[in-house]
């Protein structure tokens, strides 16, 4: 199961097709930090990770990390007082990181409820035995 689901990752795909079957397992989060209330006050912002922390599971902090960079640059520039310009950065990122974040969490634990019912799951031992 852990192989049907993880067929088309990158580099995950690969390293599936290449381990032996009583070598995997599932492990690791499957969730993401809770949204934070406002990403700005005053003139300080939040960005990246502290903003919006997508399961790590998922690849994706630096990519929306760098687009949230981006995006914050451009409002800096663009617009006329910091106070406006971090209320747009937060306006247009806001829906798309916790969109990704919140569909990562749903694959994950869809993937990790496969190949727990598959047998293939195992939980980690204390002292890595």
């Amino acid at each position: 199961m852990l192989r049907e689901a993880y067929a088309d990752d990158v580099p995950g795909g690969g390293l599936l097709r290449h381990t032996e079957a009583g070598e995997l397992s599932a492990l690791g989060a499957l969730e993401i930090l809770p949204p934070v209330p406002r990403w700005h006050r005053g003139r300080m912002v939040l960005a990246g990770g502290a903003a919006h922390a997508p399961s790590p599971s998922s690849g994706q902090g630096v990519a929306l990390a760098v687009e949230s960079a981006i995006q914050l640059a451009r409002c800096l520039r663009d617009l006329p007082d910091v106070p406006a310009a971090f209320s747009a950065y937060e306006r247009l990122r806001r829906d798309r990181v916790e969109r990704i974040a919140g569909e990562r969490v749903r694959r994950g634990r869809r993937r990790a409820g496969r190949a727990r019912r598959a047998g293939r799951f195992r939980r980690p031992r204390p002292g890595g035995r």
